[in-house]
């Protein structure tokens, strides 16, 4: 597993991010995740991932609003996006499939039209974020 660092990442956030990808088994998979900090993303989402079974962009935001993003949902964005890196790469997660706004989640189509919270990624990215992020402070 290759991982790289742009937008000035702060430095507790890349050992974060390095901690998350052991701890989820990231560094077993073969593959390339590049991590972004952006002053603010799209709709004031706090994070973005998106990618395929080799290459993975993760974009965490560091304000929402206008209003800066705390450190702890900082990293907890960053564990979230990563366990969607983790489906990506394990070929359990794929992005829109045409233009019906489907994804593709362990062999089945999902159709959904503005809100993917309820999917089974996205509450599989919701359970891991606060287990990862609290095996993080428990070790320090």
């Amino acid at each position: 597993m290759q991982v790289d660092f742009y937008g000035r990442v702060p430095k507790y956030m890349v050992n974060f991010s390095l901690f998350a990808m052991e701890y989820l088994g990231l560094n077993s998979l073969r593959g390339e995740v590049n991590i972004c900090l952006k002053k603010s993303l799209d709709d004031d989402a706090f994070g973005l991932c998106w990618g395929d079974d080799r290459e993975i962009e993760i974009w965490i935001a560091s304000s929402q609003f206008g209003v800066p993003i705390s450190r702890e949902n900082k990293l907890r964005t960053i564990a979230h996006e990563l366990v969607h890196a983790r489906q990506y790469l394990r070929r359990e997660l794929k992005g829109y499939c045409d233009k019906t706004n489907s994804t593709r989640w362990k062999g089945m189509q999902y159709r959904y039209k503005d809100d993917e919270s309820d999917t089974p990624w996205e509450l599989e990215a919701h359970k891991y974020e606060l287990i990862v992020y609290d095996a993080w402070l428990s070790m320090r």
